[in-house]
């Protein structure tokens, strides 16, 4: 250690006089320990602060490997994307289906080889009173809730004396429309969260709904020609196997305009639905 004003060596023992310039070295002892303490506790907090940042480091080590074993036990028991049940916010995967084999059975059976059934089955006939009969598949494989909803409705005959009161030629027809309060039920279509790949051609039954997507109750229509712009945002769940013409019949009553949007649409005869009853194929 040198003198601070002389800069000539210090003795040992850190004299209070400098022996060669005879400065008094108080002071300078002083702020020389006054130094060495800031040092020693700079280097401590030093050493703190790579320990913190050590065990932060540890932390968000450990929170990665926790969400690694997490995520597959997740996967495991909860609901994934791919198998989410309806009325989940994920979005189904679509079940198979071949529209070719589909648009082949439309139509494809004749009405005799139909026998009535006792027990539900996923076939219903419909009486239209004055205009014939139609055979319906139901397809619960492709939406669930729609045709288990058709069929709890028809077991107890609430489609019995119902009418078909709109009727769109070139569109559809559509009915189903009782006096009681129902539940609505979930809307099985592609905009609300249900991959449904049955599409809405000549023949194939679906669920009408208002605005809201979950607010179909028993109303249902029957396409008459093709319409894509409904695929996806209405719940196909059946098509007609048997009885096709009937649709063509009820097409050709004449019409007049509904007062509320002018669409000429409005019944001018009753299309009456006598029955609805399960049946099975012979």
């Amino acid at each position: 250690m040198n003198c601070p004003k002389c800069q000539k060596p210090l003795p040992k023992g850190q004299p209070r006089v400098c022996p060669n310039c005879k400065k008094d070295l108080s002071n300078f002892y002083k702020m020389k320990d006054t130094q060495a303490q800031l040092e020693a506790e700079r280097a401590k907090a030093k050493k703190t602060n790579r320990i913190v940042l050590l065990l932060a480091a540890l932390a968000v080590c450990a929170l990665i490997v926790a969400a690694v074993l997490l995520i597959p036990k997740l996967g495991a028991s909860g609901t994934t994307p791919t198998d989410a049940a309806p009325g989940t916010t994920g979005s189904t995967a679509a079940p198979a289906l071949d529209m070719n084999a589909v648009k082949a059975e439309i139509d494809s059976k004749k009405l005799e080889d139909f026998v009535e059934s006792a027990a539900p089955t996923d076939y219903v006939k419909l009486t239209v009173k004055d205009f014939g009969e139609i055979v319906v598949r139901l397809r619960p494989d492709l939406a669930p809730i729609s045709a288990q909803n058709f069929k709890d409705l028809v077991a107890r005959h609430y489609y019995d004396g119902t009418n078909f009161h709109r009727v769109y030629p070139g569109f559809m027809i559509q009915g189903g429309a009782g006096s009681e309060n129902l539940p609505a039920i979930k809307g099985e279509f592609a905009s609300n969260g249900v991959q449904n790949p049955l599409l809405h051609v000549r023949g194939v039954l679906s669920m009408a709904r208002a605005t809201a997507m979950d607010s179909a109750t028993s109303q249902f229509f029957l396409m008459h020609a093709d319409n894509a712009t409904l695929d996806g945002n209405y719940a196909a769940f059946g098509y007609i196997v048997a009885g096709l013409e009937t649709v063509d019949k009820v097409c050709q009553i004449p019409l007049g305009d509904n007062p509320y949007n002018g669409e000429h649409s409005v019944p001018q005869v009753d299309v009456i639905i006598e029955s609805a009853v399960f049946v099975t194929p012979k």
